[in-house]
């Protein structure tokens, strides 16, 4: 797969992808691939709603009938349309052979993808589903836990499983570390919503249920990130990369909450606020320690 694709539509993540080691390098960037191809399905406006759950579902038998011909008929409506991301529409475009080089991994690599897939583009079928009911995306705290496992919890607990499989090491992982993984993944969904908050205030909708404060929203998503160190004790001392990783998403989702709960106009004007390029490079670097 085209590294300037994956570049491209990482954005951040690229960093963390750069410093995997070998081994798992190229099975989590196909999977990242692979979860942003569903992501840019269902959030494209070049099409109604009622065509993205189509293409939806027809994605989604990529991952459940690996000879289904959809990848070319996906590529081909979705890539069409003028506008969008140009990278994002190039991924779409490479969707054939994206989906070769994932049926090129080792079985056990392509089971994890496969499950992480479906699961991801089921929180997103229930997004697109709920965008005609109103304002509220998730009426409760137990609809937004579903949710958030659904777009990004479940990829915490593929992780856990893609280190249990490609290292000796990893005995020593119970099913308490999928849960933690699960958890940071959740915090930096949290993040995800808190931060884009004012612009989905603006398109009539919003993830944080009716009564809930958004002070309980910052406090669960710092309790969920919170837990990246107890996750880092699993590993050995010498997996010093694989602890970066780790830490440099959980560190840089903190410090945009930082920066949201500082902001003098957030949420009421619609503004980006998040941590600068010279912030990533120095969290970066600090990530390589406790």
């Amino acid at each position: 797969m085209n590294k300037k694709i994956l570049k491209g539509v990482s954005r951040s993540f690229y960093l963390s992808l750069v410093f995997l080691p070998r081994r798992m390098r190229t099975p989590v960037s196909l999977a990242f691939l692979a979860c942003k191809a569903a992501d840019t399905i269902a959030d494209t406006e070049l099409i109604s709603k009622e065509e993205r759950l189509k293409w939806l579902d027809a994605y989604r038998e990529l991952f459940t009938n690996p000879a289904s011909r959809n990848a070319t008929d996906i590529s081909e409506a979705i890539a069409s349309p003028q506008g969008g991301s140009v990278w994002e529409k190039r991924l779409i475009e490479s969707l054939p052979t994206l989906m070769d080089d994932l049926q090129n991994l080792p079985p056990k690599d392509w089971l994890l993808i496969q499950e992480l897939v479906l699961e991801l583009t089921q929180g997103m079928q229930m997004d697109l589903s709920e965008r005609a009911s109103g304002l509220a995306m998730t009426h409760s705290m137990t609809e937004l836990d579903q949710y958030i496992y659904y777009v990004a919890g479940c990829v915490g607990r593929f992780w856990t499983k893609m280190i249990k499989i490609h290292f000796s090491f990893s005995k020593n992982f119970g099913l308490e570390s999928e849960d933690i993984g699960e958890k940071i993944g959740k915090g930096l969904q949290l993040v995800n919503i808190l931060r884009d908050l004012p612009q989905d205030l603006k398109r009539g909708r919003t993830y944080i249920p009716h009564g809930v404060s958004l002070a309980d929203i910052f406090k669960l998503a710092r309790s969920y990130l919170g837990e990246y160190e107890r996750y880092c004790a699993y590993f050995p001392w010498y997996a010093v990369r694989l602890k970066a990783v780790v830490r440099l998403p959980a560190r840089l989702g903190l410090l945009t909450l930082d920066r949201l709960e500082s902001s003098k106009e957030w949420p009421a004007k619609d503004l980006v606020i998040k941590v600068s390029r010279g912030q990533v490079y120095k969290t970066l670097l600090g990530s390589f320690f406790k």
